[in-house]
């Protein structure tokens, strides 16, 4: 069987290197976390705090100056290198100015290429 064909482990989904800032939930406080690279399903991180994969808990994203939107993640992995998040769910207005940066954030990338 060839790499990346196993059906159990899809292959992930195109992630943008990009800097945001950004909260995760740890219990009941926010804690502090540099967002590395997103996708439409997730996100990589790095915090002051290791957290169990299979975790569920809220991220807060800062998009730009005062756009900040809030999703439920859980945690796929989490060691001293960052924390990989899937993003489980997310409110129609939150999902709306994601995706709307996404687009943005693509579209200037491609920019960069060509």
């Amino acid at each position: 069987m060839a790499a990346g064909s196993d059906k159990s482990n899809p292959p992930r989904a195109p992630r943008f290197a990009g800097t945001l800032k950004g909260d995760i939930l740890d219990g009941s406080v926010w804690v502090k976390a540099l967002i590395q690279d997103v996708g439409d399903n997730g996100v990589s991180l790095v915090c002051s705090k290791a957290f169990e994969p299979g975790t569920t808990t809220s991220l807060r994203l800062q998009l730009a100056p005062g756009k900040i939107i809030e999703c439920k993640i859980e945690i796929r992995h989490s060691n001293d290198m960052g924390t990989g998040a899937k993003i489980v769910s997310m409110d129609e207005i939150n999902r709306r100015a994601y995706d709307q940066y996404m687009q943005e954030f693509f579209s200037q990338q491609l920019g960069k290429l060509g």
